[in-house]
């Protein structure tokens, strides 16, 4: 073997080696303000990156070895033996240049190795390659691949064909075995899951490989909660969610065994139409109150908003994509690991926002800019209560601009104007879900609506323009003055730091206006994403059942804490702590100056919420 597959296979090594280290110096130079370095963080950092790497190059080599195995010893570095290997070598080079730049691009956007938003990306192929496309110079980029890849090539070349024939096939046979037994090894005992070292969530991502973290999120993206996470008693569970769900006018329907509880009001219900604006990456931090002072206004519709209407300045969403708004807003549930319910099977007939509005006579539709197959929203929304009306439902003429994600939000509000007329006019009350998509890369909208011209702030801006012409036009409606409008971000525009789970980069906007109809009101007390549809269905004075997990934000009673979620890890925040529940039943809490008596309860707490959580398809299918 040290006579010719360890020569063979040596090249492709030192050159994986080499490439990971370039790539690794110029992360280290891009995040030089957030990684930690200190000697223990570098020495796991770097071990981490070297195991992953190692891994990676196994798997990534079979084909190769498997080569090798049948090759015979007569044509080794024969004519044909030279064309083969210099052909894969070239293809090995230009995956690994191709692997590091798409690693940079996914970095830049969120701060993270791969992981199941990349495979996710790749099922929706004609939106995510449009939008690099509009976004990214890929001729060029392509170009100097091919260029490196060439480069590579040519300065490896003579390092490829070692010297020493190749050993029989029962020598070499064994060899592979051998090999194939080191591979099943690493994927049985390497789990990414257990690679979470250090402190500092930058040098956990940045030690994931990128190729390995791919394969690893393709393979393993689904976590059942029961099987990693920590789990309690389930009447212990059940006694808990009761204590914290209950309060007064609610009734527990079924208090052996769940949190159906049934809520009434001493107030008539109010039938009024609903609009639920869920904005695309709007973080809190682009309002006007949060950014630096001297830096451009760029939200000057939703700074009105806030002033004009029930603003709660201290929302936390639940998630880090849309499908976790959408979730949280439809379903108030916590944000389990793995994939949102919005993309699992059986999320057909769930008690939702569309179930309850549906059985109180309201005309349902969700309506998007772009193609609703897209994760799985228009299955979603369209097995739970509402009529789809996607991109592919619009009119000839009803789109003025498009880019890859679909029609500009002033389209979107156009078309949800005209759906709230057909539903006035049937003499129906309307609830109408849709999702913006303007502030999404490439940033690209309408000429002239505003004074920037692409990136994320005018994105930001932009997102905003089409907000103040939608309420423009709405207020010319006789709908309006008995229309609650909602406008709450899916997630915010990053949720990256160096902690497990950056609080703030959850931190998004959340306004109730209806001028008259609810007042001007500010409240600061932190909520979560999950409060959305409870405090909605009691400003309307519904009696109802709920299975939910979210709580009315105005409620007497109402006890503020949020729920997170990074991939993996998920978070219950509570008095200024949070406690977050990691795979193979692990957790941290921070600050680590918290008092360790208010640790356990809240430990307590998380549990019982995620583990009941985890029963959705008992406790929501309808």
């Amino acid at each position: 073997m040290k006579n010719y597959i360890m020569m063979r296979l040596l090249p492709y090594l030192v050159y994986t080696l080499g490439a990971e280290g370039a790539y690794l110096l110029a992360q280290v130079i891009n995040n030089i303000g957030v990684l930690s370095f200190t000697p223990l963080a570098m020495v796991q950092t770097l071990g981490i990156l070297l195991l992953t790497t190692l891994v990676s190059f196994l798997f990534m080599m079979i084909p190769y070895l498997l080569y090798l195995l049948v090759l015979p010893s007569s044509c080794v570095n024969g004519r044909a033996d030279r064309a083969v290997t210099l052909s894969f070598f070239a293809l090995f080079v230009f995956i690994t240049y191709f692997e590091k730049a798409s690693s940079w691009v996914f970095w830049e956007e969120f701060q993270s190795a791969f992981n199941f938003i990349a495979v996710d990306y790749l099922v929706y192929t004609h939106e995510v390659i449009a939008n690099i496309n509009e976004s990214y110079p890929m001729g060029w980029i392509f170009a100097a691949l091919f260029a490196a890849t060439a480069v590579t090539v040519y300065g490896c070349r003579r390092f490829l064909f070692p010297s020493p024939a190749a050993p029989h096939f029962g020598r070499r046979l064994f060899y592979t075995l051998v090999y194939g037994l080191v591979c099943l090894l690493a994927y049985q005992n390497i789990d990414i899951s257990k690679l979470d070292v250090t402190a500092n969530r930058y040098n956990n991502e940045l030690a994931k490989e990128g190729t390995y973290s791919l394969f690893s999120a393709f393979l393993k993206n689904e976590l059942p909660y029961r099987d990693f996470y920590i789990t309690h008693d389930e009447a212990q569970n059940l006694e808990i969610l009761q204590n914290k769900l209950g309060g007064a006018n609610i009734t527990f329907t079924d208090p052996q065994h769940s949190v159906k509880r049934q809520i009434t009001s001493a107030r008539p219900e109010q039938k009024h139409n609903i609009v639920i604006v869920l904005m695309e990456s709007m973080s809190a931090k682009f309002l006007t109150e949060n950014r630096y002072p001297g830096q451009q206004t760029i939200t000057p519709n939703l700074d009105r908003l806030s002033r004009e209407g029930l603003f709660f300045s201290q929302t936390y969403a639940s998630g880090t994509r849309s499908v976790r708004g959408i979730e949280a807003v439809t379903l108030s549930m916590p944000p389990l690991p793995g994939q949102s319910i919005v993309r699992r099977p059986g999320n057909e007939n769930l008690y939702s926002l569309g179930k309850i509005f549906a059985d109180k006579g309201y005309d349902n539709k969700w309506i998007y800019g772009g193609y609703g197959y897209f994760d799985n929203m228009n299955y979603f929304l369209g097995h739970n209560g509402f009529q789809v009306v996607d991109r592919g439902a619009w009119q000839e003429g009803e789109i003025t601009f498009a880019n890859a994600w679909g029609a500009a939000d002033g389209d979107t509000f156009a078309k949800v104007i005209k759906e709230a007329d057909k539903s006035y006019e049937a003499g129906q009350p309307f609830l109408t879900f849709l999702l913006t998509i303007s502030n999404h890369r490439p940033y690209t909208y309408p000429e002239g609506k505003i004074d920037l011209s692409g990136g994320r702030e005018g994105g930001v801006k932009y997102a905003d323009y089409a907000i103040g012409e939608f309420l423009k036009q709405a207020e010319k409606k006789p709908w309006f003055d008995n229309t609650l409008f909602v406008f709450v971000a899916d997630h915010t525009a990053g949720a990256a730091g160096d902690e497990e789970i950056d609080l703030e980069g959850h931190h998004i906007p959340w306004i109730i206006y209806a001028p008259k109809l609810v007042k001007a009101q500010r409240i600061d007390t932190p909520v979560s994403q999950l409060d959305v549809l409870p405090t909605l269905l009691g400003l309307l004075n519904f009696n109802y059942e709920s299975r939910f997990y979210g709580q009315d934000a105005l409620a007497a009673n109402y006890e503020s804490r949020f729920f997170v979620s990074n991939f993996q890890k998920v978070g219950y925040v509570k008095n200024g702590i949070d406690v977050i529940l990691k795979p193979i039943k692990e957790y941290s809490y921070h600050p680590q100056t918290a008092d360790k008596s208010e640790i356990q309860p809240l430990l307590n707490e998380a549990v019982a919420f995620y583990q009941s959580a985890d029963m959705w398809k008992t406790t929501l299918k309808d």
